[in-house]
């Protein structure tokens, strides 16, 4: 499935495939913005995630609360063996430093994530002597938000619940896991255990994990939490509990999730399921949940069965949107056929993987009064936060044109533009 993965990534996320930040180890400081919603801190480069990174894990993670924070280019971490990530918030001697804010990736990716302690990193005491997770994020606060964003890497730690995004805790929106897990502790495909809320989420990731392991993640058990719309394509190996949106549920609801990756489990005294392995207690609700026919030998009650074609069909993504219009046919075959969500590829749809940001420029970013938009570009969209259409205009021949944005509330948007070879790229905007 993995070979779909790259595709599938720009028509959820809407990338559009600026210059990527290649991390190098220093910080810079974040110079633009206020951290309100309508003025978020600008992550720009590599340096500056580093920095937000350095803040959070070295005692200030209280400057984040309530803060927003967006991404604006692609970053790679860089990681190897001789170069690991550190998970944000996981250092030096105090226990709770979880990200409080807002992350907001504004659809772009954080590729070359390496995490393992089959290394000389394990013998770095301020991390691993802890109770920390392996992940991006060690953990997020209960209210905090990660949205927008793909992350791309390997993570191989034991005595450790590893993720491809957040440790444990938090709230994810539109975010999508290329991460292998191996650990021989809990590992999820975006969050650990614990999550608040996880919606219009997807796994592309392989999940290797003793005690729990979960597609979307290992273990779910917060009060009132809901997974919704997510899928999971990895295939999940457990020897305890393995499922494949999560292991065990506690206390979630989990509703309008598929599962095409193979589910293994090594012990036949443990537990598996093609959606959920297990539910304990009487809170939780499992709702509207299918599943791949093939892809786990001895199927439990959680989830409903359907073939390929099925899956694959106009009927299947009706049945998905039983309460919900999340879901959409997947015409051009992006995802292999399968469903994917609404309202990102339909406002962001990248037409051709597109890796020069110089076709057009987009200035001045934020602004006030006026943006505009200089080079060989035919037509443009504009798009709020929610997804809506506000302004659009084609045909225009200009070398740059001057857009007043004057009478827009402030906030964040995100521009489509269509080069004259036929090509999208989308853009995000900031009005004050």
């Amino acid at each position: 499935m993995k070979r779909f993965t790259y595709i599938i990534i720009f028509l959820l996320l809407g990338m559009s495939l600026s210059a990527q930040s290649v991390w190098n180890g220093k910080r810079e400081a974040i110079n633009k913005g206020s951290g309100t919603e309508n003025d978020p801190y600008l992550i720009e480069n590599a340096q500056q995630f580093g920095w937000l990174a350095y803040l959070i894990s070295y005692d200030y993670s209280q400057w984040t609360d309530d803060k927003y924070f967006l991404l604006t280019t692609d970053i790679d971490l860089n990681g190897s063996e001789d170069n690991q990530w550190l998970p944000i918030g996981a250092g030096c001697g105090i226990y709770d430093k979880s990200m409080k804010g807002v992350f907001d990736g504004g659809g772009h990716k954080i590729t070359g994530l390496y995490i393992d302690n089959n290394s000389t990193i394990a013998d770095n005491e301020s991390i691993w002597h802890l109770n920390t997770y392996a992940a991006l994020f060690n953990q997020l606060d209960q209210d905090a938000v990660i949205k927008n964003l793909y992350v791309e890497g390997y993570v191989n730690v034991n005595n450790k619940d590893c993720a491809g995004i957040v440790g444990c805790s938090g709230n994810l929106i539109r975010c999508v896991s290329n991460v292998d897990i191996e650990t021989n502790e809990k590992g999820g495909g975006l969050v650990s255990q614990k999550p608040k809320h996880v919606e219009e989420c997807a796994n592309y990731g392989n999940i290797k994990a003793d005690s729990f392991s979960g597609g979307i993640t290992s273990y779910s058990s917060y009060s009132s939490c809901e997974i919704i719309n997510c899928f999971n394509m990895g295939d999940i190996y457990g020897k305890e509990y393995a499922g494949g949106i999560t292991s065990v549920n506690v206390k979630s609801a989990i509703k309008n999730c598929y599962n095409v990756g193979n589910i293994y489990l090594s012990d036949n005294s443990g537990y598996s399921g093609a959606i959920v392995a297990r539910c304990d207690g009487s809170s939780y609700v499992v709702d509207n949940n299918y599943y791949l026919n093939t892809c786990i030998e001895q199927p439990n009650q959680y989830g409903e069965a359907l073939d390929i074609n099925t899956m694959r069909s106009h009927e299947f993504v009706s049945m998905l949107n039983k309460d919900t219009n999340a879901w959409i046919y997947d015409s051009e075959n992006t995802n292999d056929g399968f469903p994917i969500f609404t309202g990102i590829k339909a406002i962001l749809d990248i037409n051709t993987l597109y890796d020069n940001e110089e076709k057009f420029l987009l200035f001045p970013n934020p602004t006030t009064c006026f943006v505009n938009v200089k080079g060989d570009v035919c037509s443009y969209e504009i798009f709020d936060v929610n997804g809506k259409c506000i302004s659009k205009k084609s045909n225009f021949n200009n070398e740059q044109e001057q857009i007043d944005v004057t009478h827009y509330n402030p906030g964040i948007y995100l521009i489509r533009c269509l080069t004259n070879d036929g090509n999208a790229i989308t853009k995000i905007f900031v009005i004050k």
